[in-house]
């Protein structure tokens, strides 16, 4: 029998501006974080990274 309203069908045109505007607004609220976070600490201490060293290690194949 044909249905007039067709509520269980799915959807033909599905719209990508939704996800889209999700990924840029987490963007932005990241690059405002580490911005705001950047600001804040720069008046701090500064931290020192330590890279580990690297040692000869024989490749044992």
């Amino acid at each position: 029998m044909y249905r007039v309203h067709h509520q269980d069908m799915p959807e033909k045109k599905a719209s990508s501006a939704f996800p889209i505007n999700l990924l840029l607004l987490s963007v932005g609220v990241i690059l405002a974080y580490l911005a705001i976070g950047g600001a804040w600490s720069e008046n701090k201490t500064e931290m020192v990274v330590y890279t580990p060293q690297i040692a000869d290690v024989p490749n044992h194949r």
